[in-house]
């Protein structure tokens, strides 16, 4: 049971939250405004604090999460919205927000979210919650809503997580999430990018190896694997992993024993495995290039991070947080410059994002980014029409260029009309019923559900 602070200027909405939450067991008290938060938190202690964004007309939500930061710090603070926005949500997080869901939110999506931050509490290093913070998956898309969402679910339990993903997608951020919000926070992180190590190299690098159990092995060696026990073992780029080494981690997996090369017997290990691909494992097995049996103790709880290009409206807020970081919080970046960002390709997804940010702030003045720092990166990028050639050059289909286009315009009609489907449709020129197919079909919200 936990000790809730629920700030709902409105009373239904307010005795809905306060009874669902009561029904799952939790104490609450009810405060219709950020005043009265204030007077409940400087009064006594609570473990969560829920709070709606817009109270008043204004968001008056983000005084209540820098209120709690600053009266009650132990406490986890959910933000409750029906106006996400990219920006809200980055604001939100730096100042010290646990998680933001979007209205309407039902009593069980309230109650695991609940769930997920009293979990947090388990994690016994201040510098694992402190990096689990930095480095949440920013994102306000629906998609990324789900990942994040299924990562904080992984944490909990001791599954085995599949992460895949095209590369510069975030793949071993999201790794290091799941192990920051563990149980394991507080023991080892070993990445493992299996693409890079030698074959003839990998069962001595993986397992560890014997004092004499090969020429140039001069003294024992423990492997990576020994290296996280406690902790969580990242193997990126698992497709890449030769069979033969493959049928040895089976063993790891199903008895968490390990033979090191040379050695007659095996050890224990407490080693959670978190795998990912850029690769299609399911293809991969039917080509005789990956075990049957590793991938499916593998893919126990797959987790799939969509392409940048297929959640366009998360590159504004990627941006604000990239800024933040390489710029030391002073970097600002043009209306039109963000536009342009938000258009182009980026098929080497949030890395090449990040990439490009860097050498737009290495040549700036100020540190103040403007549209015309792109001409020497992408030159054509605002071309009207788009050629076969560079269809093919950008590893796009149709489809996925035509669904480029209507994202952009959809978001743009929604941004014109504040949200409003039926406004954006006019906009459009199309009915009601067609913009809610295509806005539900791309993942993208509107204010009128």
């Amino acid at each position: 049971m936990a000790e809730i602070l629920l700030v709902e200027d409105e009373l239904n909405a307010r005795q809905i939250l306060s009874l669902g939450l009561e029904s799952r067991g939790h104490s609450v008290e009810a405060c219709a405004g950020p005043d009265e938060a204030q007077r409940a938190l400087e009064s006594r202690g609570f473990d969560i604090v829920l709070t709606d964004l817009r109270m008043d007309g204004h968001d008056a939500g983000i005084d209540v999460v820098r209120m709690a930061a600053k009266l009650c710090p132990m406490a986890k603070v959910l933000l409750l919205t029906a106006y996400a926005s990219a920006e809200t949500a980055v604001e939100a997080m730096k100042e010290g927000a646990f998680d933001y869901l979007t209205k309407p939110v039902s009593t069980e999506e309230l109650g695991l979210a609940v769930e997920r931050a009293l979990a947090s509490d388990d994690l016994s290093s201040a510098g694992s919650r402190a990096a689990s913070k930095d480095e949440v998956l920013v994102g306000d898309s629906q998609a990324m809503h789900r990942v994040r969402d299924r990562l904080l679910r992984a944490a909990i339990k001791e599954f085995t997580v599949l992460i895949t993903g095209e590369s510069g997608t975030g793949k071993e951020l999201a790794a290091r999430f799941v192990h920051n919000h563990s149980l394991r926070g507080s023991g080892p992180f070993v990445p493992v990018h299996c693409g890079a190590i030698p074959e003839g190299l990998f069962e001595s690098e993986l397992f560890g190896h014997c004092k004499g159990a090969f020429t140039g092995a001069e003294s024992d060696r423990a492997g990576l694997i020994d290296s996280a026990d406690g902790g969580t073992l990242f193997l990126d780029e698992i497709g890449e992993m030769p069979l033969a080494v493959q049928m040895k981690l089976l063993r790891v997996l199903q008895e968490m024993k390990v033979r090191r090369v040379g050695e007659e017997q095996e050890h224990s290990v407490n080693v959670r495995i978190v795998a990912a691909t850029n690769r299609d494992l399911g293809k991969a097995v039917k080509q005789g290039e990956f075990r049957e049996d590793l991938f499916y103790r593998l893919n126990v709880v797959p987790i799939h991070i969509p392409a940048l290009r297929h959640r366009r409206e998360d590159i504004p807020a990627l941006v604000a947080s990239l800024l933040n970081h390489w710029g030391g919080g002073d970097a600002r970046i043009s209306d039109s410059c963000m536009q342009r960002l938000s258009k182009l390709p980026l098929l080497g997804n949030v890395r090449e994002l990040e990439n490009l940010l860097q050498r737009m702030l290495a040549l700036s003045e100020n540190e103040f980014l403007e549209e015309s720092l792109l001409d020497d990166f992408y030159p054509e990028a605002d071309k009207d029409s788009l050629t076969l050639n560079e269809l093919q050059d950008q590893g796009m289909s149709l489809d996925e260029a035509l669904e480029g286009v209507e994202r952009q315009l959809l978001a743009e009609a929604l941004h014109e009309s504040k949200g409003n489907a039926t406004k954006a449709a006019g906009l459009l020129g199309i009915s009601f019923r067609s913009i809610r197919y295509r806005l539900e079909k791309l993942g993208l919200k509107d204010s009128d559900k």
